[in-house]
């Protein structure tokens, strides 16, 4: 009986520079992850302890990463639908038997390491617009709603446990906007209106966010029945000196740091701001660590690796053919984006504090190994697309071949006729 190899390697056709992109980010995290470790309570032990979870983690997501790129089929995922919903759903619930961290219950605490299922549901969410939405049948008779209540209720039953059941806010808006956003890919006679109206809901949304951070923003949120933690995180992102020993603490401290660091950094595990003044100096604040130790040249680095991978999966989505790959690949773009915006924005007082990690970079197995199934996913995307191509080129080949063959035989025919 022949056994199926397990590889380890990439499959044929996969794209590089995404590849390389993802590598070098999730070393800068790692190494940047030990320095945000580095505080007056830590030790040489501790330490090393920190750097070896990590390694593990990158090793873990890389090793799921290509066993994804190789193997991966919506079809497969497509069939098994129903019994993923319900392992999803249960993964979910299972975080309400454990305690809480930082007032959310979004956790599955192993003791070696802990698990937030909420980061897989990003990816489950774009896997389900693109089971339900994509490549549908251009005659089909169903209605606008036939078509989008499926993936509609399950993203929002998900959105709705998150906030309500985990209190985690901030995952809950990451997997809303990533599904929303892939809602607006698929080409479709019976989406188009609905697109439409999402694209206007998406701008009156940006413009509420606005309003929100103003001064009559803030008079409004006050007068709701909402946590007052969330109140003062709107009222900080407002004005961020206001209250710079209460809840604008860690963004005041953050910014500090940021100004601090310059072009170039104060040096590598040299920064001041994590002794105590960042309590999430490894985790939702490591970019205010990354840029007061690296300037501005570390800063580059995280920058150029998004950019880097942003631009080949956004020049691959008009490339493919199938909306499904169209709505992974956009998905993950949307994924990196969100994380990116949330997070720098919260740090910087833009918009209110989200505690959404810095993908790649922050401390956190769940959100490294998420986002490098979400890598995974595009690798697989591209890598049937490129060898489709390398095919089509061979075809084209051998019927050159063939053709040429065919006219050297009838000239020779002829000749001899002659």
């Amino acid at each position: 009986m022949n056994k199926r190899k397990i590889s380890l390697k990439m499959p044929m056709g996969y794209n590089r520079p995404i590849h390389a992109a993802a590598l070098i980010l999730n070393i800068f995290g790692v190494l940047m992850v030990i320095s945000g470790s580095m505080t007056s309570g830590s030790t040489a032990k501790s330490l090393v302890l920190v750097a070896v979870k990590e390694l593990v983690f990158v090793i873990v997501s890389y090793i799921m990463m290509v066993m994804v790129a190789r193997r991966f089929s919506l079809n497969y995922f497509r069939k098994n639908y129903a019994k993923i919903l319900l392992l999803m759903v249960g993964l979910l619930g299972i975080t309400l038997v454990f305690p809480a961290i930082n007032g959310a219950k979004a956790w599955i605490n192993l003791k070696i390491m802990t698990i937030q299922p909420s980061e897989f549901a990003k990816i489950f969410g774009i896997l389900t617009i693109a089971t339900f939405l994509a490549d549908r049948n251009k005659r089909t008779k169903a209605s606008t709603f036939d078509l989008v209540k499926k993936p509609f209720f399950i993203i929002l039953a998900i959105f709705l446990f998150v906030v309500k059941a985990q209190h985690d806010l901030g995952s809950a808006v990451v997997i809303l906007g990533i599904a929303y956003i892939c809602v607006l890919i698929p080409s479709h006679d019976k989406l188009t209106r609905l697109q439409k109206w999402m694209f206007i809901l998406a701008g009156v949304g940006i413009v509420g966010l606005i309003f929100l951070d103003s001064s009559f923003g803030i008079s409004l949120i006050e007068k709701l029945n909402i946590p007052p933690y969330m109140i003062g995180r709107f009222k900080t992102s407002s004005n961020p000196f206001l209250d710079r020993y209460g809840s604008g603490y860690q963004i005041f401290n953050g910014m500090v740091a940021m100004f601090k660091g310059g072009m170039f950094g104060m040096g590598y595990g040299n920064s001041l701001i994590k002794y105590g003044y960042l309590p999430e100096a490894h985790t939702d604040f490591i970019l205010a660590v990354t840029i007061e130790e690296l300037g501005m040249i570390g800063f580059s680095i995280i920058v150029i690796g998004y950019g880097t991978m942003l631009y080949q999966l956004v020049k691959y989505s008009f490339k493919v053919k199938q909306e499904s790959d169209k709505v992974i690949l956009m998905g993950t773009v949307a994924y990196i984006m969100i994380h990116f915006i949330f997070n720098i924005g919260g740090i910087t007082a833009l918009i209110p504090l989200t505690g959404v990690p810095l993908l790649f970079i922050s401390k956190g197995g769940s959100s490294r190994m998420a986002i490098m199934l979400a890598i995974g996913l595009t690798q697989n995307v591209i890598s049937r697309y490129e060898m489709g191509i390398i095919n089509i080129k061979r075809k084209d080949q051998l019927r050159i071949k063939q053709e040429e063959m065919k006219r050297k035989e009838n000239l020779k025919r002829l000749t001899e006729v002659v």
